[in-house]
């Protein structure tokens, strides 16, 4: 029986049987702008500990200059290699060994000067990409074509040369990297500064300016993620010299931090972000796009982007379409313990076990998150009713002294004004101790606390004005003070409600909409509901009818009892009105109209939850505008 070691041999792999179309067709597929070039050499530069670095383009010409730690002739020799490199893989992003070809198929030569602190000489690489790709191309269109080997190629057209050093400091260290023979494609895309700002500013680990929490967070990366990020120049044509620096979000909290961790405590992600104090979408500087400004989160490793502002939102709670997301600013930094790496386009990390279980931890953290900023939400939302609370409480002042004053209404509203009160600060405690409650940030417990005092506050005042009602009115009538809750506030504010709607009823007969309104209040006046009141008044007034002047008083009392907006929109169209949206066309009236009965129709009703709904509609269409 013959074996199968006996069967197969190991033959010599030749330099001729790999071929150079290799390093055309990987150089052209990975870098296909120019950027793409900068971005590798500029890589190259952190790489080798530069703290600062100049890209000048001008003409047909790039060159990229740091301060790093330079190459001696062995290095330089082992940067001419082609899929191969020593880096190691947890300590630098360029590890694949294709970087040095980048602009391979951009330019004519690539032209490298070196120099070590200490040492006498520049070292010098020279490689002709333009004849490398003239014989390829001749090969290719040959009727013999025999191929053209990698490492035949790369020796004839690779040229090594040393100068003595003519410099001033002898301790001077850097690395030069020139692209010479610009086509004129790829020329174009780096004349354009805004693009070559934002694309280098997303994909490059380049400092924070020293203003607002810039100078926390690169104190942070420093000690957290080990990282010192270079300080980036560029010049284009004969314009100044500008520095590559992330936007400071406006508006936003002291950032805080976070560690992902493995099954073994390990930390394999460090996580820095800052919420919105406004509640709402952070604005980016303008020009700027979801995918380039300062909402959401950016992953890094090593400092370097992966994709842009948009490849973490898929992982975001889906709830109200995910919208929260750009609620922050922050950024997630991929730790050596992770185990996983980069992809070969640097737009996402390779699929791995390592990287599922990352996937995994970070869900459940941005769970956390999106409750964070929707207690923020709800805090500013208490904070404006609480504006409509101080204009109340000045009304309050003087009532139940005043001798012409009805003692009776002044004991119903301020009574009611008092439930209001107390439903408030129910709602505020349960931001904290709900079934979705988070622990609040300190900026956060320091508002509900500020909240729930001045709400204690306005409750003492107005319990002293339902005691002084109270006791004017026992003066007043036989009804005593036992009496008083079987007349409770509602029952007297839907009797104020039919009484103006009754008046409309007759002075407009005709209207099939204010009869049927009358009616069904009616129905809502023996229930005792304050929510079916306002939904019939609201329908009503979505009809287009215009409500008389103490039907629209009713209306606004009937709201606020239930604690909501006295003056909240009716419907979809009044919503977006009033965040600025006028349809263009009865296209527009047609789709608006039907949107808002599909919202009715899956609600059920009016309500606050329906109005809710429409004004996040309302918000969310006023943003997309303005981010036009």
């Amino acid at each position: 029986m013959v074996t199968q070691q006996q069967m197969y041999r190991k033959i010599p792999v030749e330099s001729w049987e790999v071929g150079a179309e290799l390093l055309d067709i990987l150089s052209r597929g990975l870098y296909s702008d120019a950027k793409d070039a900068i971005r590798e050499y500029v890589q190259n530069s952190v790489d080798a500990q530069a703290k600062s670095v100049v890209v000048t383009v001008r003409g047909p010409r790039a060159t990229i200059r740091d301060d790093g730690t330079g190459m001696d002739w062995d290095t330089l020799r082992r940067a001419r290699r082609f899929g191969i490199s020593d880096k190691n893989p947890r300590l630098h992003v360029g590890f694949r060994g294709i970087g040095m070809y980048a602009a391979f198929g951009m330019c004519e030569r690539l032209h490298i000067t070196t120099h070590q602190s200490g040492a006498s000489e520049n070292l010098h690489l020279e490689i002709h990409f333009g004849e490398m790709r003239r014989i390829l191309e001749h090969d290719r269109l040959s009727d013999n074509r025999i191929g053209v080997g990698l490492a035949e190629l790369l020796h004839d057209y690779t040229l090594f040369r040393e100068e003595p050093y003519q410099g001033v400091d002898l301790n001077d260290h850097f690395t030069l990297v020139t692209l010479e023979g610009i086509e004129q494609e790829y020329r174009s895309q780096l004349n354009n500064v805004d693009a070559l700002d934002a694309y280098l500013l997303n994909t490059l680990p380049v400092a924070f300016p020293n203003e607002g929490y810039g100078p926390t967070v690169n104190e942070c990366l420093r000690e957290h993620v080990n990282l010192n990020p270079v300080n980036l120049v560029c010049r284009v044509g004969d314009e100044p010299g500008f520095n590559i620096a992330p936007h400071i979000a406006e508006n936003v909290e002291t950032p805080q931090i976070h560690w992902l961790k493995d099954t073994d405590n390990q930390a394999i992600a460090f996580i820095w972000h800052a919420l919105t104090t406004k509640g709402e979408r952070i604005r980016s500087q303008s020009g700027a796009d979801e995918r380039s400004g300062t909402s959401g989160f950016l992953l890094k490793v090593k400092g370097f982007t992966l994709g842009d502002r948009l490849l973490l939102k898929p992982l975001w709670p889906a709830v109200g379409g995910r919208t929260l997301y750009h609620h922050y600013s922050g950024e997630i930094h991929i730790l050596d313990h992770a185990d996983v790496y980069p992809n070969a386009a640097r737009d996402d990390l390779e699929s791995s076990l390592s990287k599922q279980f990352l996937i995994r931890q970070l869900e459940d953290y941005f769970i956390d998150l999106n409750r964070r900023a929707d207690l923020t939400r709800d805090i500013l939302k208490t904070q404006r009713r609480m504006s409509g609370i101080r204009d109340t409480l000045k009304s309050f002042q003087n009532l139940g002294l005043e001798p012409d004053n009805d003692p009776f209404e002044s004991y119903r509203k301020s009574q009611n004004f008092l439930e209001v009160l107390e439903r408030t600060e129910k709602d505020l405690t349960r931001l904290r101790r709900g079934r979705r409650a988070v622990q609040p940030t300190p900026i956060q417990e320091e508002q509900i606390q500020k909240l729930r005092s001045e709400l204690r506050n306005a409750q003492t005042m107005i319990r002293k004005v339902v005691r002084r009602a109270g006791q004017r009115t026992s003066k007043t009538s036989t009804l005593t003070q036992a009496s008083l809750p079987e007349i409770p506030p509602r029952v007297a504010l839907i009797a104020k409600a039919q009484k103006a709607l009754q008046a409309m009823r007759e002075s407009e007969r005709d209207n099939d909409n204010i009869v049927r309104a009358d009616e069904q209040l009616l129905r809502a006046s023996r229930l005792r509901s304050i929510a079916q009141a306002v939904e019939i008044f609201d329908d009503l007034k979505a009809t287009g009818t215009i409500l008389s002047e103490a039907a629209e008083a009713s209306r606004k009392e009937l709201r606020t009892h239930l604690g909501w907006s006295p003056v909240g929109p009716v419907s979809l169209a009044e919503a977006l009105v009033d965040s600025g949206f006028l349809p263009a066309n009865e296209r527009e009236q047609f789709l608006i109209k039907a949107i808002d009965a599909g919202i009715l129709n899956g609600l059920g009703n009016r309500g606050e939850r329906y109005e809710t709904v429409i004004r996040a509609i309302a918000d969310s269409v006023s943003e997309q505008d303005q981010l036009r």
